[in-house]
C-alpha cells in the first residue's frame, strides 16, 4: 500500500457537515478584554511576596552585636522564624589577647589600656575582679585567678552583662573545664556563684 492510499483510508472516515454557516452565533458572550481583573490579582501576589520577604528578611535580622575586649567574644543576637530572640557566641581562640603581662617580675592586668599590678591580689581561691560598661551599656565582668602557686599559670574569664541585668554570654580560658561545666579553678567557681553566672 502507498502513502496515498494510506492517506486515503486514513481521512476518507471524515467529512464536513452538510450546512455551514458563517454567521456568528447569538447566544455566544461577548468577551471584552479588561485589564483591571488581569492586573489586580498579580498585584496583590506582588505585594504578598515582597511582604513575606520584608518579613523573612526582619526574622534573620541582628538586634545586637556584642564583642567582648579584644574582640576575643563575639556575642549575636537575632529574631528568629518565631519571633523569638536568639543569642550564639563565638569565641576566637586562634587569637586571644591576653588580659595580663609581665613585668619586672610583676603581673599587670592591661584590659582597656588599663596596667594594674596584681600580683599580690590573686590567688587559687581569690580572683582579681574588674568591671566596665561599654558604649551599649553591656557591663563587663573580668576574672583573673591563679590554678597553681606560679603567676604564669593563671587563668582568667570576662562575662557580660546586658542593661537589664540579664547575663548574655561569657567565657574563661587557661582553665580545665569539666563535662558538666564546673572547672577545678577555685577562684572562677567562687565568683560564678557569687554573681549567679548560669554557665
Amino acid at each position: 500500500m502507498t502513502n496515498k492510499e494510506k492517506y486515503k483510508q486514513a481521512f476518507g472516515v471524515l467529512h464536513a457537515a452538510d450546512t455551514i454557516s458563517l454567521e456568528k452565533n447569538k447566544t455566544a458572550e461577548k468577551k471584552v478584554f479588561n485589564p483591571a481583573s488581569k492586573l489586580l490579582p498579580i498585584c496583590i501576589c506582588t505585594a504578598l511576596i515582597i511582604g513575606m520577604s520584608i518579613t523573612a528578611f526582619a526574622y534573620k535580622e541582628k538586634i545586637s552585636h556584642i564583642f567582648g575586649w579584644g574582640n576575643n567574644l563575639e556575642i549575636t543576637s537575632e529574631v528568629d522564624e518565631d519571633g523569638e530572640v536568639v543569642s550564639y557566641s563565638i569565641l576566637h581562640t586562634d587569637d586571644l589577647k591576653e588580659p595580663v603581662i609581665f613585668s619586672d617580675g610583676r603581673m599587670l592586668f592591661v584590659v582597656n589600656g588599663e596596667s594594674i599590678d596584681i600580683t599580690d591580689q590573686i590567688s587559687q581561691s581569690e580572683p582579681f575582679r574588674y568591671e566596665y560598661t561599654d558604649d551599649e551599656g553591656n557591663t563587663h565582668y573580668w576574672f583573673i585567678g591563679l590554678n597553681s602557686d606560679e603567676p604564669e599559670n593563671y587563668g582568667y574569664a570576662e562575662y557580660i552583662q546586658d542593661p537589664e541585668g540579664m547575663w548574655i554570654g561569657g567565657y574563661s580560658a587557661r582553665v580545665n573545664i569539666e563535662a558538666d561545666g564546673s572547672t577545678s579553678a577555685q577562684w572562677l567557681e567562687k565568683v560564678k556563684k557569687e554573681l549567679n553566672i548560669p554557665w
